[in-house]
This record gives C-alpha cells, sequence and structure tokens, in this order.
C-alpha cells in the first residue's frame, strides 16, 4: 500500500512538472509555492513543515519529519483592476491563473537532506479588450516562468541547519499593442523566451525550543529572451517579422523569518522580505531583420519591503486551522507607473485550513488582496499623450496542495 502510495504522489509531481512551462501566472513577483503556507500569509521561512520549503528556506528540509517527504498542488489567482484612460473607465479582462508547484525531499543521512522542487518565481498576466483607449501603449501582455530548483541542506547540529540550491529558470515573455494611427497605425507582436541561472542559501537555527529563526536569499536574474516580432501596420516598409532579443534583470530577495511556538497546538511566524527591485530598472528589445526601430521602457523601480504574519492552530493531531496578513509595498514610483501592471501598496488577508491522515496531508487555503489606488498618473506613446488612472485594484486566489511522507 505505501509504495502504491508513493508511486501516486510521484506520478502528480510529474504531471505537475509537465504543465508547469505552459501554465499561466498572475502578478510579477509570486510567493504561492505552498498553499500551508498561503494560509499563514506566506510566512513560511522559520516554521514550514512541509516538502515546499525548498522554496522558502531550503534549510528546513533537515527538520522534516519521514526520509522522503512529496508535496505538490496548484493555487488559482484572477487579479483585476480599473484603468482610466482620459477618464474613459476600462477594466483589465478577468482571468484565471493557475499556479502549480511540486516538491520532493529524501533524507540521505542523519545530516544531508536533499531536494527538487518546480514553481513560478516570476509572473505577469495583463489583458485589455482590443477596443480600449490604451491600446497603444499595451494591449495583453504574459510573463510566465518556472524554477526548477534542486537543493541540498546540511544538519550543522541539532539547533542548526544550512542549504544551498542552485535555480534554472525558464521563461517567456509576450506582449501586444498598437501602432498609433498619428504612426501610420497597425499592430506589434512580440515574443520571446529564455532559460537563466540563479541560485538561493537558506539558514534555520532553534534559538529555543519555542522559538525559530529562518533566513533565506534568492539571487538575481539575468534575463536574455530571444524570438520574433511581427508588425502589421500601414507602413509598408516595416511589416513582416523579425528577430527580437528582450533584455531585463529581475530582482534579488532577502528573508528574515521569526517564528513561535509557544505550545503544541500553535505556530506563529513574522517574515520580513526585502527585494532589491532597484535591479529591474528598465526592459530593451532589440529587433533585427525589420525597420522597427528599437525600444526600451524605463521601470526604474525602487526595493521594497512585505511584511507578513501568519498562525496556524492545530485543534486536534488531524485538523489544523490558519490565518495570514501580508503588507506589500510597491516598486513602481509614480511618475513610472504603467498599465502593463496597474498597481500600488497592497494588502492581503488569507485563511487556510489542514487535513492530516495516516501519511497524508491535504491543505486548502484563499487570499484576498487589496491594491491601493492611484491617480493622476500621465503617459504617452511616443506620439500622444494620456491622462490615466487606476482604481479598485483587487485579486482572489484559492488553491489545494496534497502531500505524502515516507
Amino acid at each position: 500500500m505505501k509504495r502504491a502510495s508513493a508511486c501516486f504522489v510521484f506520478s502528480f509531481l510529474v504531471c505537475l512538472l509537465a504543465t508547469a512551462s505552459v501554465v499561466q501566472a498572475g502578478g510579477f513577483a509570486l510567493y504561492e509555492w505552498g498553499n500551508r503556507a498561503l494560509g499563514m500569509g506566506t510566512a513560511n521561512y522559520a516554521t514550514g513543515n512541509d516538502a515546499s520549503v525548498i522554496a522558502y528556506n531550503p534549510a528546513l528540509m533537515s527538520k522534516l519529519k519521514g526520509t522522503t517527504n512529496v508535496y505538490g498542488g496548484v493555487t488559482a489567482v484572477s487579479p483585476n483592476s480599473d484603468v482610466y484612460i482620459d477618464g474613459q473607465k476600462s477594466q483589465t479582462q478577468n482571468q484565471v491563473f493557475g499556479v502549480p508547484h511540486g516538491f520532493v525531499t529524501r533524507k540521505l543521512n542523519d545530516d544531508w537532506t536533499v531536494g527538487v522542487g518546480v514553481f513560478t518565481r516570476f509572473g505577469l498576466g495583463t489583458n485589455y479588450n482590443n477596443s480600449w483607449a490604451g491600446r497603444t501603449l499595451i494591449k495583453d501582455a504574459l510573463l510566465e516562468t518556472f524554477s526548477f530548483n534542486p537543493s541540498v541542506s546540511y544538519k550543522v547540529n541539532d539547533s542548526l541547519s544550512v542549504a544551498g540550491g542552485v535555480e534554472v529558470i525558464k521563461g517567456s515573455f509576450v506582449l501586444h499593442k498598437d501602432i498609433n494611427a498619428l504612426a501610420g497605425g497597425g499592430h506589434v507582436a512580440t515574443d520571446v523566451s529564455d532559460t537563466s541561472l540563479a541560485f538561493n542559501l537558506g539558514l534555520a537555527y532553534d534559538i529555543t525550543d519555542m522559538l525559530s529563526l529562518g533566513l533565506s536569499y534568492r539571487s538575481p536574474v539575468h534575463f536574455e529572451g530571444r524570438g520574433h516580432v511581427d508588425v502589421d501596420g500601414s507602413v509598408a516598409p516595416i511589416n513582416g517579422r523579425g528577430r527580437a532579443v528582450m533584455t531585463a534583470d529581475f530582482p534579488a530577495s532577502y528573508t528574515v523569518g521569526l517564528g513561535l511556538t509557544p505550545t503544541d497546538k500553535l505556530t506563529v511566524e513574522f517574515d520580513v522580505v526585502y527585494t532589491q527591485w532597484e535591479q529591474f530598472d528598465r526592459i530593451e528589445f532589440d529587433f533585427s531583420d525589420t525597420l522597427l526601430p528599437d525600444d526600451n521602457e524605463d521601470f526604474n523601480y525602487k526595493s521594497t519591503w512585505r511584511f507578513q504574519l501568519g498562525a496556524e492552530y492545530r485543534f486536534t493531531d488531524a485538523f489544523a486551522m490558519r490565518a495570514g496578513y501580508v503588507y506589500d509595498q510597491t516598486p513602481i514610483r509614480h511618475e513610472y507607473a504603467s498599465p502593463l501592471l496597474p498597481a500600488n501598496d497592497r494588502q492581503m488577508f488569507t485563511l487556510g485550513a489542514g487535513y492530516k491522515w495516516d501519511s497524508w496531508t491535504f491543505d486548502a487555503s484563499a487570499m484576498y488582496i487589496i491594491t491601493k489606488e492611484r491617480t493622476g498618473l500621465t503617459m504617452d506613446d511616443d506620439v500622444q499623450t494620456y491622462d490615466v488612472d487606476f482604481k479598485d485594484g483587487r485579486t482572489w486566489g484559492i488553491g489545494t496542495s496534497i502531500g505524502y511522507s515516507f
């Protein structure tokens, strides 16, 4: 029975691996890597107890029970916002994106544990209807990534563990927008993809029996996507397909987590995440085999802080309830805001529940995000200037994860 159960879980994980590269991801920097964690506001860096710690803090692999742990699932995310162009209300199209995750850890001996995870670290999905007033700024954009992250953890002593891993990130970016009619009119579609390398480090330390510390670092990512650009417009010489290269740098992040377990039933964790968004300063598009001019878009993001608080209460050995709160600063400066990502500072509220039977665990979570409005913006497409406001930004998400330990 145990062998059959393990085969089922591994088959489930293989399905996630097969679909991770084509499943859309909403947002930009994502933390939905496990639904126990999401139920606690993603506060999972000091007290995580399932295989998703590969993504949060791999040093916690040394603390997992059992020789082998498997954990996988998906979170459905739906972002939406009202965007006003010169007073005319538009709305990002309703979309539901699936964000999958899958992890396996294996204890080699009392000191060494290895693991591998697949998850989405960056993602963006924005879509407007074809007739919206800002279509020369953007019609739709889709950034998809999935990370393949083998990691190893070493138990220094009963209190301290350290870990590191290599992250292979497969990414693609698709952008559609119109050419302003004053410049001849038409449509531009850019489609590029790339595979990048990064790394991650982790540390877990039990300060006392009740108090634990988690530290995690993920390195920046250099993206140099290659693909094509298609131009369909009234200016005949630039029509057709050309080659495209997109260059951008995505940020590093540092996390400090402090966990408190005053009783066997209650766990509380508070985390601070610092993301070096200033590393994402611009996107450069280089076009060849076409007369379409190169395009550079300045973002000049600022580094941000994310504060997250989560709690879990275990009513019985089998059943637990969770809740979390997150305050997430936006990296977008007012003068560089864009309908590519109509965002501002956010507050996230989460609830979750977990059930454990025998070697199995089942986790479910729900989240709701409220985005602060941003008004008084001015944007241009190199031909025309627009007055822009972002209002009523909101995102909901629900997810489930299944785990097995043996």
